[in-house]
């Protein structure tokens, strides 16, 4: 349990949509002294993300929801509206550049994501948290807060793959087009190593390269966090035994428990050489075309 003078330990999980995040935030959620809140940094203040009534992992809405809704009616009025005009990409710039003794337009908003953090921890006893908001103008918010001890863990996918899931209907998701989602990719990707100086720990990972081999990758994450190794017993392989969790926003797959396969699907689509010439730089720095990983 967390002492009241320590640090919120916030592991938070940047890049962008359908890169992995998902199944690795479940996973380090199952991990001893780990909780995973799904998107709750950006669900919690953005009014646009709400309005989509996306279930919270249990499968309940946010308000009726056990775990969240004495957490969620906590938070003062008029803050999702604030977080949705001043936590945005276009004002990366001005976050980047705020300081601690700076931020009063974003001291509201600071204030209560450290406490939703707070009460989290002293809900489930847990002593790091799992954010997997990926929007890197969230990620800058939180190192805002003097209370939270911040690491990244930014994943990358292949865009190809990326492509491919978001233009595929998915449950409660709506599509997006390929161009979109390729501008998406580029920014997110990119504005996410900015975070490198702002966390206290900064990991690159391919999401291919967690594929390979989910245990290692949990080992190393998790070392980076607390300091020492923790048990996975929840994994065997490929396969892990996923629990319920209260995480919030997110693709449907978080609704998934038991016995769930970690793998990668092979949906490269048609438009492949135009998708490569106008990701090429990111995809050359991040080693998919050296690696022909497609």
């Amino acid at each position: 349990m967390q002492m009241a003078d320590e640090k919120l330990k916030v592991l938070y999980i940047a890049g962008s949509g359908r890169s992995g995040s998902t199944i690795i935030a479940r996973l380090l959620g199952e991990v001893s002294g780990f909780v995973n809140v799904g998107e709750a940094a950006r669900f919690l203040f953005d009014s646009h993300l709400q309005a989509r009534n996306a279930p919270c992992g249990c499968g309940s809405s946010i308000l009726d929801c056990d775990f969240w809704k004495e957490i969620a009616g906590a938070i003062p009025p008029g803050l999702a509206e604030q977080g949705a005009r001043l936590v945005r990409m276009r004002r990366f710039p001005s976050l980047i550049r705020a300081q601690h003794s700076t931020i009063s337009e974003y001291r509201p908003l600071s204030s209560a994501i450290a406490d939703v953090y707070r009460r989290v921890i002293r809900q489930t006893g847990c002593n790091v948290i799992v954010d997997s908001s990926k929007n890197p103008a969230n990620a800058l918010l939180l190192a805002l807060v003097p209370e939270i001890e911040l690491h990244v863990l930014h994943v990358v996918r292949n865009p190809h793959q990326v492509i491919a899931s978001w233009t595929k209907k998915k449950g409660y998701l709506v599509t997006h087009k390929s161009r979109n989602v390729i501008a998406w990719w580029w920014s997110y990707n990119i504005l996410s190593e900015a975070l490198r100086t702002k966390a206290r720990s900064y990991r690159l990972l391919r999401y291919e390269d967690f594929v390979r081999d989910p245990h290692r990758t949990l080992m190393q994450v998790t070392t980076e966090v607390t300091g020492a190794p923790v048990p996975t017993p929840f994994l065997n392989g490929n396969v892990a035994t996923l629990n319920l969790q209260h995480a919030l926003a997110g693709n449907p797959d978080k609704l998934k428990v038991g016995q769930v396969s970690i793998g990668e699907s092979r949906a490269a689509g048609t438009r492949k050489l135009l998708v490569d010439l106008l990701t090429f730089p990111l995809q050359l720095r991040y080693r998919y075309l050296l690696s022909g990983i497609h």
